[in-house]
């Protein structure tokens, strides 16, 4: 088969070109029109040029890298950061194949659990403005020259269940058709924060998009297979996919329980940020941290115990998780049965060969204070704070029936006082998609 590389513009777009939350364009949106040929998602890039301005001046001012305060992105994240929900649509019938709400703070823990600090430096720097380096990407991807005009050009890939299991699309007409692919903007002030935390001069900071395509690869069906092709007008993909929940909690006792209604869950993992850095420019609301002790104090709330539930029952572990927490005992290192729990539920140990996971940035030496000094959680190494509670419970693949029974965990801690923690649930489950004439059905 010969292959084509397609150029896709959104489907709607200012006449200047220029995508930004601020000017009233949330969502970007792609259709991959239906054609005769099969269409790899695992090749779909978004691409674009990225700027940052730190006010609402017409021009707006770039920041600079001289600026002080100085406006940041989480490192990261990079370019994900500015995507905060990825939704991918069958054409024809307008059918959800998949969903994921929380997009950017899951590919936080996936990005630090899944790739080397190598990786974060080198090719996923050049195509997805990352750098495990908060100074250094500050320069390298958030600062710009006077007059605006040096770019920070991107083409990142979209990791999920659809597009990266492996299944090719049929796009004849007959068979699967069109592909719509639409991704929600995060606001600004989620995506950019000071880094002194102080933000009176940059009430108006926000980022740009320009120049904004999605490239992907197409083969083309032979002349001599075109009719067999044609007559698959109807098949089945299965690919894993994440159900993402909201929740908070403000007690050193959490119970947390849900109706998934979700027949083969793999994994389910948990992190956590100070509810009151969601959405300001005073804090980097994307950062994987320990839950705070009180409101303000900078302290982290220590974790001492986990139970993981099914139908109120302890599962997959009859047991609990006591972390190395105690009264006799203080260390600085983060509970290596919780951190090894953490990293399977996103990638299974046997899949797992690299990871930017280490001492430096899964401990407790840090402070959620963000005043620009050595150990504010803004400054950990190696890509910041990753911290997170999880559990595997497929060991092949087959799954854990949560559609009659609940999901549930409960966390004690040593949350004191009026601390609000969000707490982001991020379920894996194995999705098997339908096509039809009909339309498309998607079976959880």
């Amino acid at each position: 088969m010969t292959s084509r590389y397609l150029e896709i513009r959104p489907d709607s777009i200012p006449s200047d070109g220029k995508i930004s939350f601020k000017n009233g364009h949330p969502v970007l949106s792609f259709t991959i029109a239906a054609q005769n040929g099969l269409l790899d998602p695992r090749t779909i890039r978004i691409c674009g040029d990225l700027r940052l301005f730190k006010d609402n001046a017409s021009p707006p001012t770039p920041v600079l890298a001289a600026d002080n305060p100085q406006i940041m992105m989480d490192n990261r994240l990079g370019v994900f950061a500015l995507w905060d929900q990825l939704i991918i649509r069958n054409g024809r019938s307008k059918m959800i194949c998949e969903s994921i709400r929380s997009y950017n703070r899951y590919m936080s823990s996936y990005l630090g659990v899944s790739s080397s600090k190598q990786d974060l430096m080198g090719h996923l720097g050049e195509t997805c403005l990352i750098m495990p380096n908060q100074e250094a990407h500050f320069v390298g991807s958030s600062a710009n020259n006077a007059n605006g005009s040096q770019k920070k050009e991107f083409s990142c890939h979209l990791p999920s269940g659809f597009l990266s299991g492996g299944n090719q699309v049929n796009l004849m007409p007959s068979a699967f058709g069109s592909l719509e692919i639409e991704i929600h903007l995060a606001p600004d002030s989620q995506v950019l924060y000071s880094n002194t935390g102080a933000t009176g001069t940059l009430s108006g900071a926000h980022y740009e998009l320009q120049d904004v395509k999605l490239t992907c690869e197409v083969q083309d069906i032979p002349a001599d297979q075109m009719a067999a092709m044609s007559q698959m007008s109807t098949g089945s993909m299965e690919y894993n996919s994440i159900t993402s929940l909201y929740t908070s909690i403000n007690t050193s006792n959490a119970q947390l329980q849900y109706n998934l209604a979700l027949k083969q869950v793999q994994s389910a993992f948990v992190t956590f940020c100070p509810a009151d850095h969601i959405n300001t420019l005073a804090e980097n609301g994307l950062a994987t941290t320990y839950p705070q002790q009180a409101a303000g104090s900078g302290a982290l709330a220590k974790i001492n115990r986990l139970q993981f539930l099914r139908g109120g029952q302890k599962f997959p572990a009859d047991f609990d998780v006591t972390t190395n927490i105690s009264t006799e005992t203080q260390t600085t290192v983060s509970d290596p049965q919780v951190v090894k729990m953490f990293m399977e539920s996103i990638i299974p140990e046997a899949h797992l060969d690299r990871t930017s996971a280490s001492i430096a940035n899964v401990n407790r030496e840090y402070k959620i204070l963000n005043t620009n000094a050595v150990g504010d959680y803004t400054r950990v190494p190696d890509g910041g704070a990753l911290f997170g509670v999880g559990v595997r419970y497929s060991q092949h693949d087959s799954g854990v029936d949560f559609s009659q029974q609940q999901w549930g965990l409960s966390i004690e801690s040593d949350i004191a006082g009026d601390s609000p923690q969000a707490v982001f649930i991020f379920i894996k489950s194995k999705n098997t998609l339908l096509f039809s004439p009909t339309g498309v059905q998607v079976m959880s």
